[in-house]
C-alpha cells in the first residue's frame, strides 16, 4: 500500500536496517547470549507507520513478560510428567491462535503463548538450561524493539503521526474453534515428531507451526508457500555472506545492513508477496546473527532454517486434515490480504 505511513521507501529500508544492525550492536555491547532474538525483535517490529510500531512494541514486551513468567513456573511445575506437558502444549497452542483472532490485544496475547510453548519445549529437550533461556529473553527482545524504536524516531517524517487504525475482529464463530483446534494438533503433533525423530531447533518448529495459523485455510497454504519461498531467498543470502566471510566487524555490519535493507522493500511494500519479504528477513538473520556475534559456523543456521522447513510442512499437512473434516471457513477480510506483522 502507498502512502505517507505505510509502504516501502529508501527512508523505511534504512530505518529497518539501521534497526537491526544497532540492536545487534548493542545486544553484543551487552555481552547478551544470543544475538538472534535482539535481531529478529527489531525486524518484526519495524514499521512504515510510526504509531503501529509502538502498539506492537507494547503488545511484544508485554506478551513476552506475560509468557516467560508463566511457562517458566509451569514448565518447572508439570517437568518430567508427559500427559501435563502434552496437555499444556495444546492448550497453550490452541488458546494463542484462538486470541490472536479474537482480541483487540490478539498480539500481545499470540506472543504470550509462543514464549510459553517455547520453554515447555526448552524444558522437554535441555530442561538444564531452562532457567537461562527465560532468563535472557527478555532483555534481548527488549532490546530489538527499544533499538528500533529509537533509529525511527530519529529518521521518520515530521508529519503527525497517524491515526490509529480500528481492530477488526472476527465473530466467535466455529471457525475460530477450528482455529485453535489446528494451532492445539499442531503444537503438539510437531512437538512428537521432534522427540520421535531427534529433530533440530524444537522452538523453530513451534514458532513456524503457530504463525501460520490462519482462520482461511486457503492463507495457511498461501503463507506456507511463502514461507519456503523467503527462507530459500533469505537462507542463500545469508549463507552466501557467511560464505565469503564476514569476520571483520566493520564488513560484518556492512553486510548484515546491506541484506536487510534489500529485503526490507518487499516486507514493507505490502501486495500479496510481502510475507516473502519477511520470511527473507528472518531466514537471513538466522544465516548472519548466531550467539554472541558473526557467525563461526553455519550449522546453527542450518538447524534453524530446518526448524522452520519442518515446522511449516507439518503445520500445513494438519491444517488441510481439519480444514477438510470442517465447514470451509470464512476469510478473515474481504481483501484476502495476508497479514505479515506476524514473525
Amino acid at each position: 500500500m502507498a502512502g505517507a505511513f505505510t509502504g516501502w521507501s529508501a527512508r523505511q529500508g534504512l530505518a529497518t536496517a539501521g534497526s537491526v544492525t544497532l540492536a545487534v550492536w548493542v545486544g553484543a555491547y551487552l555481552g547478551q547470549q544470543d544475538l538472534w532474538w535482539a535481531a529478529i525483535s527489531a525486524w518484526i517490529v519495524s514499521n512504515p507507520d510510526f504509531g503501529a510500531l509502538w502498539r506492537k512494541l507494547a503488545m511484544r514486551i508485554a506478551g513476552t513478560a506475560f509468557g516467560l513468567l508463566i511457562g517458566f513456573f509451569l514448565s518447572v511445575a508439570i517437568q518430567g510428567q508427559p500427559a501435563l506437558q502434552a496437555i499444556a502444549f495444546f492448550a497453550v497452542c490452541a488458546f494463542g491462535p484462538y486470541q490472536r483472532f479474537s482480541s483487540a490485544y490478539g498480539y500481545a496475547w499470540f506472543y504470550g503463548a509462543i514464549t510459553i510453548a517455547m520453554l515447555l519445549a526448552v524444558s522437554i529437550v535441555a530442561p538444564k538450561t531452562l532457567f537461562a533461556f527465560a532468563q535472557y529473553r527478555f532483555p534481548e527482545i527488549v532490546t530489538g524493539a527499544l533499538a528500533s524504536a529509537f533509529v525511527h524516531a530519529l529518521v521518520r517524517p515530521g508529519d503527525a503521526a497517524a491515526p490509529p487504525k480500528p481492530t477488526e475482529l472476527a465473530p466467535r464463530d466455529r471457525a475460530l474453534f477450528r482455529v485453535a483446534l489446528v494451532g492445539g494438533f499442531s503444537g503438539v503433533g510437531v512437538t512428537l515428531v521432534w522427540l520421535a525423530f531427534a529433530l533440530p531447533s524444537l522452538p523453530q518448529g513451534l514458532i513456524s507451526t503457530l504463525v501460520l495459523v490462519d482462520r482461511d485455510a486457503s492463507n495457511i497454504r498461501v503463507r506456507g508457500r511463502q514461507r519456503f519461498l523467503g527462507c530459500a531467498l533469505g537462507a542463500l543470502l545469508g549463507l552466501a555472506c557467511v560464505g565469503v566471510g564476514v569476520d571483520a566487524e566493520p564488513v560484518y555490519f556492512a553486510t548484515l545492513f546491506a541484506g536487510i535493507f534489500y529485503l526490507s522493500r518487499t516486507h514493507h511494500g505490502g501486495g500479496p508477496s510481502s510475507y516473502i519479504g519477511t520470511q527473507g528477513g528472518v531466514a537471513f538473520i538466522t544465516a548472519m546473527v548466531t550467539g554472541r556475534g558473526p557467525p563461526s559456523s553455519i550449522l546453527p543456521a542450518v538447524e534453524r532454517l530446518a526448524g522452520i522447513l519442518i515446522g511449516v510442512t507439518l503445520m500445513t499437512g494438519v491444517a488441510l486434515v481439519l480444514s477438510a473434516l470442517a465447514a470451509p471457513p470464512r476469510a478473515v477480510s474481504a481483501s484476502g490480504e495476508i497479514q505479515p506483522e506476524i514473525l
